[in-house]
């Protein structure tokens, strides 16, 4: 594909198809394609190929171009310097430069032709048209002078035009490829082979036949192929092409590891806990991916804009010629200012404007841990200025510890704990997996478990509930109150059966080392963070003072919390505000779901996750400021693409109508448009974290 236009026809022509919803998106050069299970593969190729395409893609395209490329320039260059000083030449020159040009109008220019003629089959029209347009009209035209003896010829015109075209052209190719390689890096890291320790020793295999459980090696300097847990040696490892962190991680026994992560270490021994595609980089990769497979609002409406430009621009350049020459009677001038306005026009530019900074924006948010999956979200994300936080597994470590236990109503404590440990077991919550840790000595049966409540199950025979303290109603109440003072400003859970509890469990995390950092971003950039906890007043209002956070909600149900997100969005003066919500569990779903933007952590659960449109990969807190900043500087990063690609061409198409513009500026200009809005998305690589 050489231009947004072409994206569009293979777009449209898989749409046909029965059973068929596509999106083609110009920038990654890719398909996405949802189809019904009638559909065939080979059905979706013909669609390809009807719309003049092929299937594969073209990895030869910058090789091609930079052939054609050099013999333009060494044709083009002595034609220019013929026309420049043609009172120095010889009589015939202008035979000279026909018989130059002509490789150049007819062999470096192929692909325009080429283009142009499928567009014509097609009844359509792209940028490949204008230049075929203005090369054919010059060459002819300046052929047809020299047979009828006249001295008005273009043929530095039909040399240059083409070879500046496909200079900004290759130019374009090689940076937005530069541009979106980021996936591809991510997913070439992981090596192709892996040393895995065997009771017969040391044996090298394909890393996509390392097996869960597997003992792999991987020496000092050496990438780690598949998500493991370190067993033997304590070292460092750079993490920095999955989390953005160029500063080495310490790792130790019981360490998680991620693949392409390289050791700088001691050799290490790893377990494997996940292979090929269910390591974190592959879902990184396809999380990525998913995200580009998405056509944005503003690019639907660049894209119908687009459409009318081509014919828009024909029909203004045959108009330009028809008013010098019937209106100037100069024809000559007529002629140099219409092509100048084939030329000149480019809606690459525009097409491109959108997309380029999307996939530079999506790609660095991968390279630093944070997965968008759809870039309309950016918009979104521009506009939040309050962010709302979770506290267990956000802003703390979400590694619980059970801090004490207060055994009630003459219970054994030992015999409840195990029993506890049991049901909860089968939960992914942080305090779940902290009590469940403790025992394992039983199993439960007819685990249920509800969102910001707690767990019910069964073990031998005996009905029990784990219950956050505030959501248990029991015979005991001032017993259990009694517990619930001595325990202090923790998080509580209730253990009960027949209607008395039984245990009061008092767990406790830490602050994660990055939280003060985080919620310092967030207040740098005029966000304001809210801390929202289903845990207890005492140690909500304890983080909250800790990280310096104004407003915080204590011993809130998933359902207060979906409350809370949308009363947040109502600002004083009754305006809305645009809501961010941070959180990790199941108890965060619903609250995910109904903020503007839901943003999951990495470790949390897979409902989680689905609920949100941004994934922290990494658990870093610091994350979200980061995508915040991406996210402003990505939209003001359109703006003024789009400023560009629309101020270029209504400043120099009437330009160039007036006859102001000679065509190899033209031509250069036109190159230059979608280059600069390239070089101009690149820069979002700078964003700081």
């Amino acid at each position: 594909m050489t231009c947004t236009a072409c994206a569009r026809r293979v777009e449209k022509n898989l749409n046909k198809v029965a059973g068929v919803s596509a999106y083609v998106d110009f920038a990654s050069e890719k398909a996405h394609v949802t189809a019904a299970a009638e559909v065939t593969q080979a059905m979706l190729v013909q669609a390809v190929e009807d719309a003049g395409y092929k299937v594969g893609g073209n990895r030869s395209e910058l090789k091609s171009l930079l052939w054609r490329l050099w013999i333009g320039a060494i044709i083009a260059t002595p034609v220019a310097i013929i026309s420049m000083f043609h009172q120095l030449m010889p009589p015939n020159w202008h035979t000279i430069a026909a018989f130059l040009t002509l490789p150049v109008a007819a062999y470096v220019s192929w692909p325009f032709h080429h283009a142009a003629f499928k567009n014509l089959k097609l009844k359509t029209a792209t940028m490949d048209t204008l230049v075929s347009l203005g090369v054919i009209v010059a060459y002819v035209y300046s052929v047809i002078q020299l047979f009828v003896g006249g001295m008005d010829v273009y043929f530095e015109v039909a040399a240059a035009v083409p070879t500046v075209v496909l200079l900004g052209r290759w130019l374009e190719v090689r940076t937005r490829r530069s541009a979106t390689d980021s996936v591809k890096a991510l997913l070439t890291a992981i090596p192709d082979l892996a040393v895995v320790r065997r009771e017969s020793g040391q044996e090298t295999i394909a890393t996509k036949d390392v097996k869960l459980g597997d003992l792999v090696v991987v020496a000092n300097g050496q990438r780690i192929p598949v998500d493991a847990v370190v067993v033997e040696g304590v070292g460092q490892v750079d993490n920095s092409l999955i989390t953005g962190e160029s500063v080495p991680v310490g790792v130790h026994p019981d360490s998680e590891v991620s693949a392409g992560a390289v050791n700088i270490g001691a050799t290490l021994v790893l377990r494997t806990t996940a292979v090929s595609a269910n390591s974190r980089i592959a879902q990184i990769a396809d999380l990525v991916r998913e995200a580009t497979a998405h056509k944005t609002k503003i690019t639907g409406l660049t894209d119908r804009i687009s459409e009318v430009f081509v014919p828009t621009v024909i029909a203004l350049s045959a108009l330009t010629y028809l008013i010098w020459t019937f209106a100037f009677n100069d024809p000559q001038r007529g002629l140099s200012a219409a092509i100048a306005v084939l030329v000149i026009a480019c809606p690459c530019a525009l097409g491109i404007a959108v997309p380029m900074s999307l996939v530079v924006a999506t790609s660095m948010g991968a390279r630093h841990g944070i997965v968008i999956r759809d870039p309309d979200t950016l918009s979104l994300l521009n506009r939040v200025r309050k962010v709302v936080l979770d506290k267990t597994g956000t802003l703390t470590t979400g590694n619980l510890r059970v801090a004490k236990v207060f055994a009630l109503a003459d219970t054994d404590q030992n015999s409840a704990m195990a029993m506890a440990a049991a049901v909860e077991r089968s939960s992914m919550h942080p305090l779940a997996k902290a009590i469940a840790a403790v025992d394992n000595s039983l199993t439960a049966t007819d685990v249920v478990e509800t969102a910001g409540s707690g767990v019910q199950g069964t073990v031998n025979g005996i009905t029990l509930n784990v219950t956050r303290s505030s959501a248990v109603a029991v015979e005991n109440q001032s017993e259990l109150a009694a517990a619930i003072e001595s325990a202090g400003a923790t998080s509580l859970v209730v253990v009960s059966w027949g209607g008395i509890a039984r245990l009061l469990i008092s767990l406790d995390d830490d602050i994660r080392d990055e939280s003060k950092r985080a919620i310092e971003a967030l207040q740098a950039i005029d966000v304001e963070p809210i801390l929202l906890s289903g845990d207890a007043e005492g140690r909500v209002a304890a983080v909250a003072r800790e990280l310096e956070i104004a407003t915080h909600f204590a011993g809130v149900t998933p359902e207060q919390k979906l409350s809370k997100i949308e009363a947040l969005k109502l600002n004083a003066d009754g305006g809305k505000a645009v809501v961010a919500m941070v959180g990790d569990g199941l108890n965060d779903v619903a609250a995910l779901a109904g903020a503007d933007i839901g943003i999951a952590m990495g470790s949390g659960t897979h409902a989680a996750q689905s609920a949100a449109a941004i994934t922290i990969v990494d658990d870093n807190p610091l994350a979200v400021a980061y995508s915040l900043k991406l996210a402003r500087r990505t939209w003001s990063n359109i703006k003024q693409n789009l400023a560009w690609a629309f101020g270029y061409n209504v400043i120099l198409i009437p330009v160039a109508a007036l006859g102001l513009l000679n065509p190899m500026l033209a031509g250069a200009a036109m190159a230059f448009s979608s280059i600069s809005v390239v070089l101009n998305a690149l820069k979002l690589k700078i964003v700081a974290r």
